[in-house]
């Protein structure tokens, strides 16, 4: 992951734990095509894996505010 990539999704999140919901927006944008294709391949059934998505996006929403920005990938 760029610098320049890391940076925009950590304002992404930063925003959406400020209840900015067109960055939560972008941010799954920017994201769930990749996290989905890993809940495919780890659960194996598409109806189980858009769930889980969903379940997780639900998490970021909650808990953004919790995200610490420490050099780790999200």
């Amino acid at each position: 992951m760029t610098d320049a990539r890391r940076s925009e999704l950590e304002t992404l999140i930063a925003r959406t734990a400020m209840g900015d919901r067109d960055a939560f927006d972008r941010l799954y944008d920017a994201t769930s095509a990749k996290l989905h294709a890993v809940c495919l391949s780890v659960l194996k059934d598409r109806p189980e894996a858009e769930e889980t998505l969903q379940e997780v996006y639900i998490r970021v929403w909650q808990s953004a505010a919790r995200y610490a920005s420490n050099g780790l990938s999200p």
